[in-house]
């Protein structure tokens, strides 16, 4: 458009779209996989690896790398990405993040090796076979680390987007332990669906089971920290009140109590009500499954754009 008119873009708000999103929801993702999981073997004492455990193991590393593509071709200049990781900044809340992304993300590699041994012994890959045999004696050391780092890179995803001080709904420290939880929510969902599809085991399963049984108590803390988002809004006044519009107009609106509520809440809790037979059966798990991760993905959506959209 010709300068002398001016570009209506100038009057956008969204300045981080839904590529950022995507980033956002995968960081979590990988993060709460590997969190429910090794705590799940560390409650249990595991010295086998359970198919949850597996799957933990294949999810973090392949969604973080997704996720960090999403961010990296999201930059103006893609291919200077590089620069961040010459230049830090510790009071800057990203240059924390790349630093504990930098350790993470080699590591959930590593796990996957040591988690996966006996399937490369089985194919005859020397090398990672070598590599997985000598990490298995500090595996102890590596699960704790990857614990720590997994609960900075999912609460990061939230401190990032925080520190954004002109939207009233992102500028919360509330954001953090929400895309904490709901991304613990999506990990344990994502390890249900890839256990039950890709590694044999039944819906019947022991950890599997466990792990359904804490959709309800993570859905009622992840509620809880939404009331507290909105409650924090409402009484903050103001322009912070303002944005609670987008509960009740608008696309995102609709995009809150759709997929957010009905379909990511809705369904997987009232799937809870069904006897216990068909409640764990395969198919009625992997839907509920798919309906967590879809309430998740459209949660980060819905903070990302609704946030965006009311100025302080």
């Amino acid at each position: 458009m010709n300068n002398i008119w001016g570009d209506m873009s100038q009057y956008n708000p969204v300045t981080w779209h839904w590529v950022i999103a995507v980033y956002l929801f995968l960081a979590g993702l990988s993060a709460g996989s590997l969190l429910i999981a090794i705590a799940m073997r560390w409650v249990k004492g595991d010295h086998e690896e359970s198919p949850v455990l597996k799957a933990a193991a294949l999810i973090a590393p392949v969604a973080i790398c997704l996720g960090m593509l999403c961010l990296v071709f999201d930059l103006t200049r893609p291919f200077h990405f590089w620069l961040i990781l010459l230049n830090y900044n510790f009071t800057s809340v990203m240059s924390i993040g790349v630093l504990a992304l930098l350790v993470y993300i080699p590591l959930t590699f590593l796990y996957a090796l040591v988690v996966f041994r006996e399937q490369l012994a089985s194919i005859g890959v020397g090398l990672l076979q070598g590599i997985a045999d000598a990490l298995a004696g500090v595996r102890k050391a590596i699960e704790v680390l990857l614990l720590v780092l997994a609960v900075v890179v999912g609460a990061y995803t939230g401190f990032l987007i925080s520190a954004m001080n002109i939207y009233p709904m992102l500028n919360t420290a509330i954001l953090p332990a929400l895309f904490l939880v709901s991304g613990i929510s999506a990990g344990a969902a994502a390890n249900a669906v890839v256990a039950l599809l890709l590694f044999n085991t039944t819906s019947h399963d022991h950890d599997l089971s466990r792990m359904h049984g804490l959709e309800l108590p993570v859905a009622a803390i992840e509620i809880l920290f939404l009331f507290m988002l909105f409650s924090a809004l409402y009484f903050k006044g103001g322009a912070a009140a303002m944005a609670l519009a987008s509960l009740t107009s608008g696309t995102w609106a609709a995009v809150f109590w759709t997929l957010v509520v009905a379909v990511g809440f809705g369904i997987p809790l009232l799937s809870q009500l069904l006897p216990a037979a068909q409640r764990h059966g395969k198919g009625v798990m992997v839907i509920g499954a798919l309906c967590s991760l879809t309430g998740v993905l459209a949660l980060r959506h819905f903070i990302l754009y609704a946030g965006q959209s009311y100025l302080g």
